[in-house]
């Protein structure tokens, strides 16, 4: 059985696909018209029922609180109802929570049939699609014992665990100690800083002095440790982006930034140099005329700033920048070159 969260207002099985409609013949026109003839939460409720026969193999896709976790136990039910051994049926979730809703929902139903009037029971096991006759009363009443003497009861549980308790069983075959364990999320955050602080500790000696560098320009020491965090879950595409080498890394960067010029010298003459360049000066003109004495004061220093050949712009980059950003690298408020 397998759940999934998905799209539809009540959870849907895989039926078949509906024949094709005939093609229409010479004079007639292409528009079919459809009339429901059943209420939706009867065709959904009978939809329901459909998916929880086991003879069926279905996919179910519905969003949450429409009922799956319901269908699926009436699934099950019907499982054990048909003479099936509960010690040899598994049941697999996505959660934790969903496993134990679900081995919870069982036993209380279970344990209800145990007590219940023949003509109360057989209404459920009727609402169910099982015969409600006596040989399915006393199994229906005797499956709350079985299942109790299970030894850890009814085999309810995630994904996760299944592959784990299967890792455990074989683990020299999955080359695994045969003691190994789960890491949980905070020992796995304590060892992920132990390595970060090591990592730091050894950049002298390992000869990362000039990429910390660079990296501390970047980041502020209180955001490493989520940049780190970031990396590792996309630990593959990081993997990926360099295994071409600094060279393959830089253009997917550029690709990545709409930037197509080879180089950071190009890129910062391309930064230095505009077409419209007399337009943005006659701004900066008017601006140093009309505006108020800070953006004057602001705007005759970018003036200054174009007046200089390309290359002094860009040795003097950082003050065409700063006429634009804060010390931050955020860009400025409008009312630092506009007058309110």
């Amino acid at each position: 059985m397998r759940e999934r969260e998905g799209c539809f207002a009540t959870p849907r099985p895989v039926l078949p696909p509906p024949s094709p409609l005939p093609l229409p013949q010479a004079g007639e026109g292409y528009l079919h018209a459809v009339v429901m003839t059943q209420d939706p939460r009867a065709a959904a409720s009978a939809e329901q029922r459909r998916a929880a026969d086991p003879g069926v193999s279905a996919f179910v896709g519905a969003s949450a609180g429409s009922g799956k976790t319901k269908l699926l136990t009436d699934r099950l039910l019907r499982l054990m109802l048909a003479g099936a051994d509960p010690s040899r049926i598994q049941c697999l979730t996505f959660t934790r929570a969903a496993a134990a809703e679900m081995a919870v929902r069982l036993q209380k139903i279970l344990g209800r049939w145990v007590s219940l009037p023949d003509a109360a029971l057989e209404a459920e096991l009727d609402a169910l699609a099982v015969a409600p006759n006596a040989a399915n009363r006393k199994r229906a009443r005797e499956l709350f014992a079985t299942v109790l003497d299970l030894p850890g009861g009814m085999r309810i549980g995630t994904i996760h665990a299944f592959c784990q308790s299967l890792l455990r069983r074989f683990p020299l075959e999955a080359a695994l100690s045969p003691h190994f364990r789960l890491i949980e999320d905070p020992d796995a955050a304590g060892a992920l800083a132990e390595a970060r602080e090591a990592m730091l500790s050894s950049v002298e000696t390992t000869g990362l002095h000039d990429a910390m560098r660079l990296l501390a320009g970047q980041v502020q020491v209180d955001r490493f440790g989520g940049l780190i965090a970031a990396l590792q879950k996309r630990g593959k595409d990081v993997l990926a982006a360099m295994a071409g080498g600094p060279d393959a890394l830089a253009a997917a960067q550029r690709r990545a930034l709409g930037v197509d010029v080879p180089s950071e010298a190009a890129l910062m003459d391309a930064a230095v140099r505009w077409r419209d360049a007399p337009r943005l000066r006659q701004t900066l003109l008017t601006l140093s005329r009309d505006g108020s004495p800070k953006i004057k004061t602001t705007a005759t220093t970018l003036l200054d700033w174009l007046s200089q050949d390309p290359a002094t712009r860009v040795a003097e980059w950082p003050i065409w920048r700063a006429g634009f950003l804060t010390a931050e690298g955020k860009p400025k408020a409008a009312k630092s070159l506009v007058n309110e």
